[in-house]
């Protein structure tokens, strides 16, 4: 069996890599790594240093037999059946726009933006505040059914730890997010005519987000003052296929995959498809490709299972006797 891992993000606490490591391989898989190849996830924007000590971590904290590194944003188009795409990936705090050609990352036609999704909670968070509706974790609250009504009593929670605390909170927020807020096709001004719909919140309170709430993901379309230069995510779409070569642009345009779980809010995909189309020449045929909703956000995870399960991808492994040879450099021979 092989086995894929998806670290979203790059790491920077290797003790704590490898207690999760082993939370997973011992009680979890009940597997010895040793006896397993090993395919890791990279962000899409190389960094060389970085897999070159995860390499090293794998090999000799672990012994694996074997080890792959391949950028997210490809393994993206392969869960889509493409090896030549353009990957739009929006997570929670990054959204990237990667020309993917024959396999390959193009790194030099690449764009990267610091917003995502942690951005549209901060955005509700402030909304929800402004409006004096306190956040209180579901940990907080103890509900019995009383002559067949529900009552809701806060309670104390003296041992919970601030960090846990303020994560409850947050979680809170960032489902209002997700069940509340939606993307039209049409233009922002016709959203404020929007169906408004409720989040009941632990202590019974019901959530509406008025019409100026609703309008918060329209900013992924548009030009932020505090991320600079971001234009809005139909513009990153065309910069970035307009960073390659001709000759690959036409299929670029045509296989625009979306990745990642910030594009799980309701219109997201509809609404690339009409944007982009508008800021190209009439020619030009988009099409914009995504999984279901239930697996968009493991575009990655899927791709990986995809490609180690390929028998020609046998051949591409980085070796344990390889890298006892030539160390951890290796793996940029190996993993382009």
């Amino acid at each position: 069996m092989d086995m894929v891992i998806d670290p979203l993000f790059l790491v920077t606490d290797y003790n704590g890599l490898e207690a999760i490591l082993k939370e997973m391989f011992e009680d979890r898989l009940v597997i010895d790594a040793k006896e397993h190849p090993i395919m890791l996830t990279e962000p899409s924007l190389h960094n060389k240093e970085h897999r070159m000590r995860l390499t090293s971590f794998f090999f000799e904290k672990y012994q694996v037999p074997a080890l792959y590194i391949s950028k997210s944003s490809v393994l993206s188009a392969f869960s889509c059946s493409r090896s030549t795409a353009l990957v739009l990936e929006s997570g929670a705090n990054t959204t990237y726009a990667v020309p993917v050609h024959d396999g390959y990352a193009l790194q030099a036609s690449m764009l990267k933006y610091d917003i995502g999704g942690n951005y549209l909670t901060d955005r509700v968070e402030k909304v929800l505040s402004e409006r004096g509706i306190r956040i209180l974790p579901r940990y907080a609250f103890q509900k019995k059914v009383e002559n067949g009504e529900t009552i809701i009593k806060e309670i104390d929670c003296p041992n919970t730890m601030a960090s846990f605390d303020a994560f409850s909170r947050r979680e809170i927020v960032r489902d209002v997010k997700e069940s509340l807020l939606s993307l039209t096709v049409e233009t922002a001004m016709e959203i404020t005519d929007a169906k408004q719909t409720h989040y009941d919140l632990p202590d019974g309170t019901k959530v509406d987000l008025e019409a100026q709430a609703k309008k918060i993901p329209e900013d992924m379309f548009s030009p932020i003052a505090e991320v600079s230069g971001f234009m809005g995510i139909q513009k990153m779409v065309s910069e970035s296929i307009g960073r390659t070569d001709l000759d690959i642009r036409k299929d670029l345009y045509n296989n625009i995959v979306v990745s990642g779980g910030n594009t799980l809010i309701s219109g997201f995909v509809e609404r690339v498809q009409k944007l982009v189309p508008e800021i190209t020449l009439p020619n030009v045929k988009v099409k914009v490709i995504a999984h279901m909703p239930t697996e968009r956000r493991f575009s990655s995870w899927i791709g990986g299972s995809i490609l180690s399960s390929l028998g020609s991808f046998q051949q591409m492994w980085m070796s344990k006797q390889e890298f006892d040879e030539h160390g951890a450099i290796m793996i940029e021979r190996k993993c382009a």
